[in-house]
């Protein structure tokens, strides 16, 4: 079975999902708050719509209002919380023009970035690295790990290609649109448990980077977001509460 644990040493910016369980001892509280509340609506611990006060995460983290007010106020511009007038918080939605529009935007960017990583090259030990977590959809097909283990890998391998970019700015980006479309996944995943990555796809970007091919590591990488795209899109639409939602009527 492949080694899948992270290995984020060195990596200007990480996923929130390999970032679970390292120590927090440098952040600050409003920072721990953050990254906490943010982690439970990542993971679906607190679901779309689903509400709740400043209070009840106090207490819940047993710290004071204060960070936990800041921490929600960043959350709001990462459009992941709404307020509710004199009613606390609710957990953004996901809708699928929100997930069409996600998925249209990891495409731009994480093409971009295998084409320039290999345009400039991936060092050896980010090449091995993911070289070994290519060959972890082989080991889910094969019953040898989960699918925590699989989502873990496939974040962790755009997330290598994104730092091998050279560029810091794309990075981030490539890295924030991880963190909402792991959110998708793991929603996706709860409708239709059977979808996963077919072997060889993680596969076919390592060899064109390894190739130092920016045509094929482009192709590869966009024939792989766009099958995610159009595979989330359609598991989401069998939804009960999408196939429920009234119809309304088009604009004129």
């Amino acid at each position: 079975m492949p080694d899948v644990e992270p290995a984020t040493r060195g990596m200007l910016h990480v996923p929130a999902l390999l970032l679970v369980g390292e120590e927090e001892g440098d952040l600050d509280r409003t920072a721990q708050a953050y990254r906490a509340i943010r982690r439970q609506i990542i993971d679906l611990t607190l679901p779309p719509g689903s509400s709740f006060s400043e209070a009840s995460l106090a207490r819940q983290w047993r710290i004071s209002k204060t960070p936990v007010r800041e921490a929600l106020a960043r959350l709001r511009r990462d459009g992941l919380v709404d307020a509710l007038p004199r009613a606390g918080y609710v957990v953004s939605p996901i809708t699928l023009q929100d997930t069409d529009d996600l998925c249209a935007l990891r495409t731009v960017l994480s093409v971009e970035a295998a084409a320039t990583a290999a345009r400039r090259g991936v060092e050896a030990p980010a090449l091995e690295r993911l070289g070994a977590l290519a060959k972890v959809p082989f080991a889910l097909a094969a019953g040898e790990v989960g699918l925590e283990e699989s989502l873990r890998a496939a974040i962790e391998f755009e997330a290598v290609i994104a730092d091998s970019s050279g560029n810091s700015r794309l990075g981030k980006a490539i890295v924030d649109v991880l963190d909402e479309l792991e959110r998708v996944l793991r929603m996706a995943a709860l409708i239709a448990p059977e979808a996963a990555s077919p072997p060889g796809e993680l596969e076919a970007v390592h060899e064109r980077l390894r190739a130092r091919d920016p045509d094929g590591a482009r192709a590869a990488m966009r024939r792989r977001c766009e099958r995610v795209h159009h595979d989330v899109l359609r598991v989401l639409a069998t939804s009960v509460s999408v196939s429920r939602a009234p119809i309304e009527m088009p604009a004129p």
